[in-house]
């Protein structure tokens, strides 16, 4: 789907699913000002076309034993196709890494990381991340409190 067709109707509905994922498709046709059926064809369209990319809980990191967040970025020391399969290899073994970005700049990617505590953290950084061969530098930043958490509209 292209950005041009979802349309305001679609974007009211992206964003009450945001917030309010568990809505009933009822209450959320009343709320967009749609009968039933036609809100849940474009709720069904909007997951085929992979605008709606899924569904799932916000846990709270502190209540499931995970309460430092850090952001971490990565420099690679090279960014051969080799490196870049090994990188990533790692990112999807480690648990401790929850997103990982991409980015344009001096850097190559940005971590979110939560683990139990400063101590899970340092060995974190030092067995696990920065014994990847190809990353040759890290900085974490800890985060203090979230302002806003939002993936989208």
């Amino acid at each position: 789907m292209t950005n041009s067709s979802v349309d305001e109707t679609d974007r009211r509905i992206l964003s009450i699913l945001q917030t309010e994922g568990r809505i009933t498709n009822l209450e959320l046709a009343e709320r967009v000002g749609l009968s039933p059926t036609p809100c849940s064809r474009r709720v069904k369209r909007l997951e085929e076309d992979g605008v709606i990319m899924g569904y799932g809980a916000r846990i709270n990191p502190t209540s499931v034993g995970q309460s430092v967040s850090v952001m971490v970025q990565v420099r690679l020391s090279q960014q051969s196709p080799a490196d870049i399969e090994a990188f990533m290899s790692a990112v999807h073994r480690l648990p401790e890494i929850t997103e990982c970005l991409l980015v344009t700049g001096n850097l190559d990617y940005v971590l979110k990381v939560q683990t139990a505590d400063v101590e899970a953290l340092r060995d974190f950084v030092l067995k696990e991340l920065k014994a990847i061969p190809c990353v040759s530098e890290t900085s974490t930043m800890l985060i203090l409190d979230v302002a806003k958490s939002s993936n989208g509209l």
